[in-house]
């Protein structure tokens, strides 16, 4: 071989060099980048043949290394370079064998067709040697394959830049500057290998720079992009790990601390470099839940220790083939715990609130409107019955009806506790939209609402809602009762920081100047409940033009929203008698502590039960305890009868729902001062317990007449009372058929009636007949002389 000085050889062994030294700093870094490190090789060899080619001006030389570097490693580098631009853009998957081997076919028939292009020519017909400058050079002709290969390399190379460009341009790629970079000199590279076709290598003075800018392609990617991917710990570790508040750990895929950051060894009190190569289970062997948590390959975990609490993260680390390791994460959660804590008080400090809230409303607002209703409607059917309108009686009875249903609904839900009003359950305008339609549909007054998207549940909250909710129908029923109107509007609206909500009617409207606000249209209850939310009523109204009534108050934040209803709960006036509730229904117990609060009593205590109470009575020494009549572990009357046997000096007053007689003997016999009915009005109640004040006993009007009757039927120990006054036929039959001792299911079937027909019946004849159960209705039967055949 011969050669000679050629000055553009420095060209192609500089960037030969310039592989060779990020090739060794590559492995020196131990990157398992291998596609890489063998594009590096492939292009190196092409600098160095191309290097040599040109120095040689020997036509056998020439080609030779002409070949070795362009056709048999220069044509592969794009199929490497594809192989590179999908893994790094994350196209792993596409690679499989058969695809790998399909990239290789044609470039390895190039090899054969240049081994055999002595006999057919199909890669380059001619190769002859010319100077230029005084400088060999190397041309040829090209074949028909040779095209071919060209333009397959082409695509190949358009393909990399494409994949590239793609992922750079949608964020896909860490580094989207560098791989900005490699797309623009791949489609370089593709640009310069089609000006040479064209031109013939007369514009780059016929040498070929394709491998110079492959080079250039490699060297820059890798100073620049791929040694920053390539690090084993990242630049901005001491940024992101040494600095973070967090204790982070780093171990490797046995379990064994490869490091830790300074928030870690304080945490722990250990130091890094003591534990490194150490397993967790040897190195952390007093912190047994984070070793748990480690070992278990849980991704989330607590625990807590010398009373804090902690909370650890757990992430795999990979090397884009297996995990490597994990890192931990150890967060103090303290402090959360606490204001998770507190918050979680607070909520139910303002649910009970507005649960008590609720309560001292709720049977002025639901049961006192229905019981106004039916006072009304009675007097319309007095009415009717004078004047002779029997069709229209028929149709108020049965809307008489359904309310009077809705309202023992309403009673029962209140006995049992289980009552949820709509404003809990689905939000205030839920609440409003349903009772409107039901306003609607009883008294046939047509309710239109105007802009109700101006205020959301979230912004009035639930205890101004409720208020709101109360004055509406307070409202409403003012309407019902004195406009004579057909049609009411509801505006919502929210400017200058306040909400105002106006109820307006087309009836025959009033001269607000002659109201009393005391006594007129419910205006006292609704100042009051605006007053609650620190709002106003106003009032709009003359004679024959209809009436609005206007609610305004401000925006406030929940914590003032609490500040102010906590301050109108507030009560001014002393006490005078100490009160102790005993109640298990704490709702029930709730609003009995308002209703009496109210009027100078203070209740000094509550009691869930008998036991309860007995404790509290010691403790308290109260003036008097209203005691309920069923509670569980110890009723109402044994603990009447303990409290009495030991304090006999504390007036006791049992309330219950129960109006049998028996319970109250039983209370009075065991020393109950009083006995009242839960029923009761809040004024008949409070007369009640005035009247107790002054130690007299106290008994409920309802039953009192039924307890002279029942003390009358015992003093004699016979009926005297005629079954036939006070029973009706089909009831005389019941009795007579049970007292032979025929079961419910045979008198039904014996009189051809339903058996449910035979228990409500024989539970309107004990009622009746001031009796307690089913024997003694036989007793009385048969002392009655029901039990003979008639």
């Amino acid at each position: 071989m011969v050669f000679v000085y050629n000055p553009y050889v420095w060209i192609y062994f500089a960037a030969a060099a310039a592989l060779l030294a990020t090739f060794i700093f590559t492995i020196y870094k131990k990157s398992r980048d291998y596609l890489w490190a063998i594009l590096q090789l492939t292009v190196m060899f092409w600098c160095v043949g191309f290097g040599l080619q040109i120095s040689s001006p020997d036509l056998d030389t020439a080609r030779f290394w002409y070949l070795a570097a362009n056709d048999f490693v220069g044509f592969k580098t794009p199929s490497v370079l594809l192989l590179w631009s999908l893994m790094i853009t994350g196209r792993k998957s596409l690679i499989t064998k058969s695809r790998f081997v399909s990239l290789f076919i044609i470039p390895l028939i190039t090899d054969v067709l240049n081994l055999t292009n002595a006999g057919h020519g199909l890669m380059y017909r001619r190769m002859w040697m010319d100077t230029i400058g005084g400088y060999p050079v190397l041309h040829f002709n090209a074949g028909y394959w040779y095209w071919i290969v060209t333009v397959y390399c082409g695509i190949l190379l358009f393909i990399v830049a494409a994949l590239i460009i793609n992922d750079t341009l949608n964020r896909k790629l860490l580094h989207t500057k560098q791989g900005l970079a490699v797309a623009v000199v791949t489609v370089l590279v593709l640009l310069s290998i089609i000006i040479v076709l064209v031109t013939d290598g007369s514009l780059f003075n016929y040498y070929d720079p394709t491998p110079l800018i492959i080079s250039a392609i490699i060297v820059g990617t890798t100073v620049a992009f791929k040694l920053k991917k390539q690090e084993p710990v990242p630049i901005p570790r001491n940024v992101v790990i040494d600095r973070m508040t967090s204790a982070v750990l780093i171990l490797d895929n046995n379990n064994r601390i490869m490091d830790m950051n300074a928030t870690a060894e304080k945490f722990l009190g250990l130091k890094a470099e003591n534990v490194s190569g150490y397993s967790i289970e040897t190195a952390l062997s007093g912190w047994k839940e984070l070793v748990k948590a480690c070992v278990e390959k849980t991704d989330y975990s607590e625990f807590s220790r010398d009373q804090r609490y902690y909370k650890v993260y757990i992430s795999i680390l990979s090397d884009e083939r297996s995990a490597a390791g994990k890192i931990v994460i150890i967060q103090d959660v303290t402090e959360y715990k606490e204001i998770e804590t507190r918050t979680l008080r607070q909520e139910q400090a303002l649910i009970a609130l507005q649960e008590r809230n609720r309560i001292a409303r709720e049977l002025h607002d639901s049961l006192g409107q229905v019981l106004g209703y039916i006072n009304m409607q009675i007097e319309v059917i007095r009415k009717m019955l004078k004047n002779g309108q029997p069709q229209t009686i028929d149709s108020s009875l049965v809307a008489l009806s359904r309310v009077v249903e809705e309202a023992n609904i309403e009673v029962r839900e209140f006995i049992y506790e289980v009552k949820t009003t709509m404003i809990f359950k689905n939000g205030f305008f839920s609440a409003l939209m349903q009772y409107l339609l039901h306003f609607e549909q009883n008294f046939n007054i047509h309710i239109e609402t105007k802009n109700p998207d101006n205020i959301t549940d979230e912004l009035i909250g639930l205890p101004i809602g409720i208020q709101l909710f109360r004055i509406i129908q307070e409202a409403l029923a003012n309407v019902r009762k004195h406009a004579k109107a057909d049609k009411v509007t509801i505006t919502f609206e929210n400017k200058d920081n306040n909400i105002l909500l106006s109820i307006s009617d087309n009836g025959v409207g009033f001269n607000p100047e002659n109201a009393n606000c005391g006594t007129s249209f419910g205006l006292t209850v609704m100042n009051e409940r605006a007053n609650h939310i620190s709002g106003q009523i106003k009032i709009d109204s003359a004679p024959s033009r209809g009436t609005t009534v206007t609610v305004v108050f401000p925006q406030l934040s929940a914590a003032r929203m609490e500040t102010i209803l906590e301050n109108n709960d507030t009560v001014s006036d002393t006490p005078k008698i100490r009160v102790l509730l005993a109640d298990d229904h704490l709702l029930f117990m709730d609003g009995l502590q308002k209703l009496i609060e109210q009027h100078n009593y203070k209740v000094v205590g509550t009691a869930k039960d008998g036991y309860e109470a007995l404790e509290k009575a010691r403790m308290l020494r109260p003036d008097v305890i209203l005691m309920d009549l069923q509670m569980p572990r110890c009723n109402g009357i044994t603990a009447t009868r303990l409290i009495n046997m030991e304090m006999p000096e504390i007036k006791i007053v049992i309330l219950s729902m129960s109006d049998r007689e028996h319970d109250l003997f039983k209370a009075i016999k065991y020393g109950a001062s009083g006995y009242l009915l839960k029923g009761l009005c809040a004024e008949d109640f409070i007369e009640q317990l005035n009247v107790l004040a002054s130690n007299r006993t106290v008994i409920s009007p309802e039953i009192a007449s039924q307890v002279m009757e029942e003390f009358n039927l015992q003093k004699e120990g016979s009926p005297e009372t005629n079954p036939e006054e006070c029973l009706s036929k089909r009831q005389i039959e019941i009795l007579s058929l049970i007292s032979k001792g025929l079961t419910y299911k045979e008198v039904a079937a014996k009189l051809y009636i339903s058996e449910r027909t035979v228990k409500y019946e024989m539970s309107d004849i004990l009622k009746l007949l001031h009796l307690r159960n089913r024997s003694e209705a036989i007793s009385y039967a048969q002392k009655a002389g029901l039990f003979k055949d008639k």
